[in-house]
């Protein structure tokens, strides 16, 4: 299990300068995805909420974050330098935003965050890991905090798992992935990623305790969902 995480790393670590211009290509409806996630928020705009970016990549979602609350207080966490070096570029300027190195799996809150967001990382953490990740999670929110992910899953139905990878194809194709690239995507995501059946994840969530878990998109094989403690 760490080869494979370290592997992921060593590939983020290598690609975050072409992040950007690859992801958009891969994920379906990303934009609307990430929209969704902020609008799903039940905040103000000029609240000063405490948020917890895990997996923060090269920060477009903080950067909408930003956007969307201006006075919030962001902080960043990846694993990959580069990948932080790439957010701390794209959000330079703002004195709100912090970052730090790390596995999400070793997340030790010193503080309460009003919301955890994460986007296309909890994939990689295996299923049987995910109860105690969510646990942790939950415990650095504060009564009435907000969890919301964006993420790939499985299907439970035969037919519908292969409905689910056949348009994912055709959405990279269709955006001019070469056939060599996307069975490149497809072999690294078999091989790296950890997706799990989405009802099942849901179920875990409520288990860790969290209340009023929902499904705010869903997209084929991509959703939007998220709880409350």
């Amino acid at each position: 299990m760490e080869n494979r995480i370290k592997a992921i790393k060593e590939h983020f670590e290598k690609e975050a300068a072409v992040f950007d211009t690859l992801f958009f290509k891969v994920m379906p409806r990303y934009e609307e995805m990430m929209q969704a996630l902020i609008d799903a928020l039940p905040f103000r705009s000029k609240d000063k909420i405490k948020i917890l970016d895990l997996g923060c990549g090269t920060g477009n979602l903080s950067q909408k974050l930003l956007l969307a609350y201006p006075n919030a207080r962001i902080s960043c966490v990846d694993m990959a330098e580069n990948m932080l070096k790439m957010a701390k570029a794209k959000l330079k300027g703002s004195r709100n935003v912090l970052f730090w190195q790390g596995d999400v799996r070793d997340l030790s809150c010193r503080e309460k965050y009003d919301c955890i967001v994460s986007s296309m990382v909890l994939h990689h953490v295996e299923g049987r890991e995910k109860p105690r990740l969510y646990r942790k999670l939950r415990n650095c929110l504060p009564k009435g905090g907000v969890f919301l992910c964006v993420d790939i899953f499985l299907s439970s139905n035969r037919h519908l798992q292969e409905l689910y990878m056949d348009k994912w194809k055709e959405f990279m194709r269709a955006n001019g992935l070469p056939e060599k690239k996307v069975n490149n995507m497809l072999r690294r995501h078999q091989k790296e990623d950890r997706p799990v059946v989405f009802t099942e994840e849901l179920e875990i969530l409520r288990r860790a305790g969290f209340k009023e878990v929902d499904v705010i998109l869903k997209h084929y094989n991509f959703a939007v969902y998220g709880g409350m403690k």
